[in-house]
């Protein structure tokens, strides 16, 4: 028998007793996931984050002063802190676009009357006391100093007339998305004798460049990644560098959770944009709360969840933060069938006005020859083969630090008995107890089968590598209950 020492020399002749101490990993547990958001966001002038400096995150107040009060990045901040509180999360801000243009919107007044008169900016309530001796230009002021009092709220307000001009506080995109109105609410009215006409937020153009993002992170590991943009040219310099990090060279395993805002017409064509297994998007049109608040939600619950069990559906989870649209503009369910197919997550709505999670599905639709394909289809695949990736990875290199290598019944190989010379077989051994695990932690099946179609081999022409074809049989979820109830006639 061959037993070999790490610390205690192979000749020496002082008698006394040696023992050097280590670990024996053949039976240990789950590996630790490194579950690491990063929200990368717009911050505002008075913002303290310096442009493209990290922060870690701990509190949901710190986006305020490191983005700027009314900033995207203070809302993204806020609603991931509420929907995880104990998750591991950074933050990255940059400026807006030196060419960025922001949205404009308005409340427009007419006539007069006397009582309350709530306006709404996003999911906030704006609450006015009107009397009928006040003319439209008296009230558009009332309005736009309300607005202004508001600190915490993503726009600001000018009266000119009987108009209350809305600007965006970030230029770009994204202040096309916040919604205004005016008594949204059930119990809410507008006086007699009083119209108010609501032009919607729009003209927000040029998103920030997120090549100096992806530039700053490119060697850091965050497995769930946040953006508040959902443009074309971002999206798919997302794609390719998230396709980059998740291969088998990349070793940095990411997931980006986007949001949108639109007509169904205009999510499909969101969903469109990329064809990702690393990128899940939700849409919802005319919800109050804007999409990057969708998206900083989703991604707290996701990586709460699927960092605690990454093989399990997430539906029926509420959306902390998030605000339903209108009954008028939810989606049917032919509508989400047809998003879902189309790459775009889908939510439910409760009778309390609770959003909870439908179902989250990635945008990859079809192969690279354009053939439809669901293998990437739900978020819990690109998940959960992470994380059997990464729990084997770490235990090879836990178990099997300074092996050699040598073929099945070699000498060398039938004389150890310390685990220094590893074989195909004893590797096809360790793969095989590996995958009993992972089907009892609920994350394959099947793995009897699957461990024995799998193939472990040393490469013809370098003796120094072991190759492998391992096959896995992800665990389904219980999604659809299609049943025929039939009854006698």
């Amino acid at each position: 028998m061959t037993i070999s020492f790490d610390e205690i020399p192979y000749d020496w002749l002082k008698p006394g007793n040696y023992t050097e101490v280590k670990a024996n990993y053949d039976r240990m547990g789950k590996v630790a996931y490194p579950a690491r958001t990063l929200l990368i966001t717009q911050k505002l002038a008075a913002g303290s984050a310096a442009a493209l400096q990290q922060v870690r995150i701990t509190r949901p107040d710190q986006g305020r002063a490191l983005f700027g009060a009314g900033s995207v990045g203070a809302d993204m901040v806020e609603t991931y802190k509420l929907a995880n509180k104990t998750g591991d999360l950074y933050a990255i801000g940059v400026a807006d676009a030196g060419t960025g243009v922001a949205a404009t919107g308005s409340f427009t007044f007419a006539g007069a009357g006397g009582g309350p008169l709530p306006l709404y900016v996003g999911k906030v309530r704006i609450p006015l006391a009107v009397t009928a001796a006040m003319t439209a230009a008296q009230i558009a002021s009332a309005a736009a100093a309300a607005i202004n009092a508001v600190a915490t709220l993503p726009v600001t307000a000018v009266a000119a007339l009987a108009v209350c001009t809305i600007t965006a506080k970030h230029k770009g995109e994204v202040g096309n998305g916040l919604q205004l109105a005016v008594a949204r609410r059930q119990g809410d009215s507008v006086p007699a004798g009083l119209t108010v006409t609501v032009a919607p937020l729009s003209g927000g153009a040029n998103n920030p460049d997120i090549t100096p993002v992806l530039d700053a992170i490119a060697a850091q590991w965050f497995s769930d990644i946040v953006v508040p943009w959902d443009d074309a040219t971002t999206l798919t310099a997302l794609a390719a560098n998230l396709a980059a990090r998740y291969q088998a060279m990349g070793k940095k395993d990411g997931h980006l959770y986007v949001g949108h805002a639109g007509t169904f017409g205009a999510l499909t064509t969101k969903g469109g944009l990329t064809n990702a297994p690393q990128i899940s998007g939700m849409g919802a049109k005319a919800s109050p709360s804007p999409p990057w608040v969708w998206a900083a939600s989703l991604a707290g619950v996701a990586a709460f969840q699927l960092a605690n069990d990454p093989a399990r559906q997430l539906r029926t989870l509420a959306l902390p933060g998030v605000e339903a649209p209108a009954e008028a503009d939810r989606f049917s369910d032919t509508e989400q069938d047809l998003l879902l197919k189309g790459g775009i997550s889908t939510f439910n709505v409760s009778d309390d006005g609770t959003v909870s999670i439908d179902r989250v599905v990635t945008t990859y639709k079809v192969s690279p020859l354009g053939v439809t394909d669901r293998a990437w289809l739900d978020i819990m695949v690109p998940k959960t083969m992470s994380r059997v990736r990464y729990d084997w990875a770490s235990y090879v290199s836990l178990l099997y630090p300074r092996s050699k290598l040598a073929e099945d019944g070699s000498l060398a190989a039938e004389a150890d008995d310390s685990g220094v010379v590893v074989t195909p077989m004893r590797m096809h051994g360790s793969w095989s107890a590996r995958c009993q695990k992972y089907e009892r932690w609920g994350w394959l099946q099947n793995t009897k089968e699957t461990v024995r179609q799998s193939v472990f081999a040393i490469d013809d022409t370098d003796n120094d590598r072991l190759n492998a074809r391992q096959q896995v049989n992800i665990i389904g979820n219980m999604m659809v209950l299609a049943s025929s109830l039939e009854f006698w006639a």
